[in-house]
């Protein structure tokens, strides 16, 4: 009997057993398969924004520092020696051509030019006396002689005192702007003395100097920009002249501009920009953000046949808003990489989201 009721449990321990094997083994089955399914991850392409390089004529503006200057500025010296008794304008003031600028003492030449009108007189008298008694023998021909030599001198003496007596007086020879007083009223000055400084307002120019490689673009009467920084204000003018040496320390030439166009208040010495467009053909401009640099110089990105990243050396120029001229290293139809430079590595696999032209159209 006993043994009737030990059978049933240990068939019931044994079907447990295998039950719990069976289960094990498919569990494991499906653990390897489910691992064998994963395998190794596959590679993705980088994604990347990029652009195909398409030359095209361009514009291009260079600035270069200025000056606004006076051609015709003045030193108003005095030609005889004398006392400053009048000195009626100071730096600043306005003049028109005529104003009496400086007025030296003249008591003495006025006295010496009076003494002179007299001395004429008086010959003239002397002369025409003789004159008239020639024909009588009264006189004789070296008598008249002396006369007449007596009048040339009497004349000359007055041009002379006429001409000191104008030199005590010196007046304004054109309108513009007093820069420089010296002197006061009361100084005595010596003959050939800066006294004041004259400035014709009216005819400013703009001087500048650019490179000696920048000849082949100005040329006499070209329209120029000038930037007033002073008054925030654009002006047209036009290159003058372009002086015909060039400077062999700084290797720049000299140029002069002139206002096309009425202008605010400026001065002599006033800080300009000078703005001359560069017209440029077959230009390839590329944006600013795909430049990279490194201790060999700049370079870019560019995408190979191979649909691979590449390292592409080139030279650069001008900032042009947010474009720069590239003068060496790319030619028409490279690709360029302007986007997804995280992770982005020489010879990495990369695919281009919106390719398009340097203009940013999609292609």
């Amino acid at each position: 009997m006993s043994g009737c009721t030990r059978f049933p449990r240990r068939s019931w321990l044994i079907s447990r057993f295998v039950i719990a094997f069976l289960l094990s083994g498919v569990f494991l089955t499906a653990c390897e398969d489910d691992k064998a399914g994963k395998g190794k991850p596959k590679k993705r392409d980088q994604l990347v924004h990029s652009l195909i390089v398409q030359p095209e004529d361009s514009v291009l503006q260079r600035r270069f520092n200025a000056v606004i200057a006076a051609p015709n500025t003045i030193k108003i010296s005095n030609q005889i020696a004398g006392m400053i008794m009048h000195l009626p304008y100071r730096e600043g003031a306005l003049v028109k051509k005529g104003d009496l600028l400086v007025q030296l003492d003249d008591s003495l030449t006025k006295a010496e030019h009076q003494k002179a009108i007299a001395s004429l007189e008086q010959a003239k008298q002397d002369y025409q006396r003789t004159k008239k008694l020639v024909p009588s023998k009264l006189a004789s021909e070296e008598e008249l002689s002396a006369a007449q030599t007596s009048l040339k001198l009497a004349k000359a003496e007055l041009t002379l005192k006429k001409i000191q007596l104008d030199r005590s007086r010196i007046s304004a020879p054109f309108d513009g702007v007093i820069s420089q007083r010296l002197f006061e009223p009361g100084d005595t000055v010596t003959a050939n003395t800066h006294l004041l400084s004259l400035v014709d307002t009216s005819n400013l120019v703009i001087k500048s100097a650019v490179p000696e490689s920048f000849l082949g673009f100005i040329k006499k009467d070209q329209a120029v920009e000038v930037l007033i920084p002073a008054f925030k204000k654009q002006l047209t003018a036009s290159i003058q002249t372009v002086f015909p040496t060039v400077d062999p320390k700084t290797q720049q030439i000299s140029i002069e501009a002139r206002f096309s166009q009425d202008t605010p208040p400026l001065y002599p010495g006033m800080f300009a920009e000078l703005v001359i467009n560069q017209n440029i053909s077959d230009a390839i401009l590329i944006p600013v953000n795909a430049v990279q640099y490194d201790t060999e110089g700049s370079w870019v990105y560019t995408i190979n046949a191979k649909g691979k990243s590449a390292k592409t050396s080139i030279t650069t120029g001008q900032n042009i808003n947010n474009t720069i001229l590239v003068t060496t290293g790319l030619k028409a139809g490279d690709k360029i990489i302007t986007k997804g430079f995280v992770g982005l590595r020489i010879g990495k696999k990369v695919k281009a989201i919106n390719l398009s032209d340097d203009n940013g159209k999609q292609q």
